[in-house]
């Protein structure tokens, strides 16, 4: 099963990043009979745009052919797209990438069956602010 984990950093001893569509760098795992087997790290195409930023690492993650996801958040946009290719997001821990999939591997992960950040509504960039005068 090949796992990707928004990370801080480029390695399995990096620390897990709050944020999916703008983190640094997304590590990808291959796990295989209980073990991680291989690893590498993308840089996040994503990470500087100025909107559209989940979706936009939703695609990217889309093509890379993963079952997984590991991550503190996942706006509803970039949430509908990885649901309709099938992946399953699961929320992180505090700690290191390795210490996360090891985590997942003992099924000590929850899953998210939403968005983690709520309705489309409330999220930042979230629309036009009406000027109060």
């Amino acid at each position: 099963m090949k796992v990707v984990v928004a990370s801080t950093g480029n390695n399995l001893d990096s620390e897990i990043s709050s944020v999916f569509g703008r983190c640094p760098y997304f590590i990808i795992a291959k796990i295989e009979n209980g073990e991680i087997k291989t690893e590498s790290a993308i840089e996040n195409p994503a990470k500087n745009e100025q909107r559209g930023a989940g979706i936009k690492a939703a695609q990217f993650i889309a093509n890379q052919d993963v079952k997984t996801i590991i991550s503190a958040s996942v706006g509803p946009n970039a949430f509908d797209i990885i649901k309709q290719v099938g992946i399953k997001v699961y929320k992180i821990h505090s700690g290191s990438v390795k210490d996360n999939l090891e985590l997942l591997i003992h099924g000590e992960l929850e899953e998210f069956t939403s968005s983690s950040t709520g309705d489309r509504k409330g999220g930042m960039g979230g629309g036009r602010r009406r000027n109060p005068m």
